[in-house]
């Protein structure tokens, strides 16, 4: 039977009411020219790939007191449960949508089944439909979440028979109570101590190849403090933007960066503006989480990334002068954590028994740490994704918006995806902390047409495509 990683059993331990482990994304379609287009089709579509889908079959059952990793029981998901029928509010536009998706995404996913969600939304203006899909980030991350999306969607409007392929389904049940109790105390009082020792050895290590370094990036806990960094609630607000993927890439060549580079600077530039506007501007850089996949073919269900941390030159007005700052912030932050990677052997997770991480939770919680000393001021995520349309049950995909989680008191997460030529940057905050978070989402555009500007690059593009 798997079990979690201990990276995956941390974020099932550390779930709260407030901090909810589910990513996911908003997919529009166009089933205009499908007239069999239906939840009944999606449903039809999905339980035919759920072999396929080992990440949607799999209930959580967890050991004894959280002292060792759960498992993962292989069952038939209840199709009419997880996906979900509803309407948006008229007139259908962009921003009934949106308030509809930061309701969604208010509550946790069921504990006791298997974590995932989709929703069926009907009503958007001009017969679109989206498909709001949440799974718990135990389960997958940003870049095995594109990989089911590509099982789950189709290259052609005709759907693909069920692969033949798919491995055979192993039918499981979580251990007897008593061989849980067993592996939970040998993990306890074998495993950690050694461990607890080679994360010593580790440590000096690690500090030891990041002391020769000529520029460090700023570590966590060494934020300044901003709006972004409060108690979250359980509630969210979500918006939305996109800009065309040729015009990143032309600013990317125009300054010899990457397309990471200009994702950061762009985003950068938005909370400038968006805070000064606020009169919250803080004196120093705000400092961003951005998570990097250390994914492989043989990485199987689970969350496989690690992050660093960049200091975003929110201070700089000059957008070719932040851009060329985020280049290099981004360059030392990328040999840090070099560095570092060389000599892991294991992660803090791996440590401790996990259910430790359900205390650590809610003590953090309790202490406000993370609104008086903050870990990171946002999240800033980039995930790569397919270049062709793909087919939902026949109905073209015209736009894919991520969408990522909140927690540690980090009250801003901003995640991007491109696909079909777009880049598509989907914001999530709680109306406690940006009740406008639409106007910081309607900043990207005019930053990014800033660094056309100051790098003398034409306007080729029109304003983002704002449609449900």
């Amino acid at each position: 039977m798997p079990r979690m990683s201990s990276v995956d059993a941390a974020f099932w331990f550390a779930e709260t009411p407030s901090w909810h482990m589910h990513i996911g994304a908003l997919a529009i379609c166009d089933p205009r020219q499908v007239p069999g287009f239906s939840v009944e089709s999606v449903r039809r579509i999905v339980g035919e790939r759920l072999p396929e889908l080992p990440q949607l079959r799999y209930r959580v059952a967890e050991a004894p007191f959280g002292l060792d990793r759960p498992w993962y029981v292989d069952e038939d998901p209840d199709l009419e449960y997880h996906i979900r029928h509803i309407a948006v509010p008229s007139p259908g536009g962009r921003t009934e949508l949106d308030e509809l998706v930061a309701r969604l995404w208010s509550y946790k996913l069921d504990r006791d089944k298997p974590l995932w969600e989709m929703w069926f939304i009907e009503g958007l203006d001009e017969g679109r439909v989206a498909l709001l899909t949440k799974v718990h980030q135990s389960l997958v991350d940003g870049v095995s979440g594109a990989g089911i999306t590509e099982i789950l969607f189709d290259p052609t409007p005709d759907p693909r028979p069920p692969a033949e392929s798919a491995a055979p389904r192993a039918r499981s049940r979580p251990p007897r109570p008593e061989v849980r109790l067993l592996s939970a105390a040998a993990n306890l009082a074998l495993v950690t101590p050694y461990r607890i020792v080679r994360l010593v050895d580790q440590t000096v290590r690690q500090w030891l190849a990041v002391r020769s370094l000529p520029e460090k990036a700023p570590g966590y806990f060494e934020a300044p403090p901003s709006r972004f960094n409060a108690p979250i609630s359980q509630q969210r607000r979500f918006s939305a933007a996109r800009v065309s993927l040729d015009r990143v890439k032309a600013v990317k060549d125009a300054y010899g960066v990457k397309v990471n580079d200009v994702v950061l600077a762009t985003v950068a530039g938005a909370l400038r503006s968006y805070l000064e506007r606020t009169g919250e501007l803080p004196a120093r850089p705000l400092v961003a989480q951005v998570p990097v996949s250390t994914r492989t073919n043989a990485t199987g269900a689970g969350t496989a990334i690690s992050s660093m941390t960049v200091g975003l030159p929110t201070g700089i007005a000059d957008p070719a002068e932040r851009i060329r700052s985020v280049h290099q912030v981004s360059q030392a932050a990328k040999q840090m954590a070099e560095a570092m990677t060389a000599h892991q052997i294991m992660s803090l997770t791996e440590t401790t028994p996990p259910g430790l991480f359900r205390l650590a939770a809610r003590a953090y919680t309790a202490s406000r740490l993370g609104e008086n000393v903050p870990p990171t001021n946002l999240v800033v995520s980039n995930v790569p994704g397919s270049s062709m349309p793909l087919y939902a049950a026949g109905a073209v995909l015209e736009r894919f918006t991520p969408i990522g989680p909140l927690l540690m008191d980090v009250g801003l997460n901003v995640t991007c995806f491109s696909y079909r030529g777009w880049m598509d940057f989907g914001f999530l905050s709680t109306p406690e902390i940006a009740g406008d978070l639409a106007d910081l989402a309607e900043g990207i555009e005019p930053e990014l047409a800033r660094l056309e500007r100051a790098a003398g690059l034409r306007r080729g593009a029109s304003r983002p495509d704002r449609r449900s």
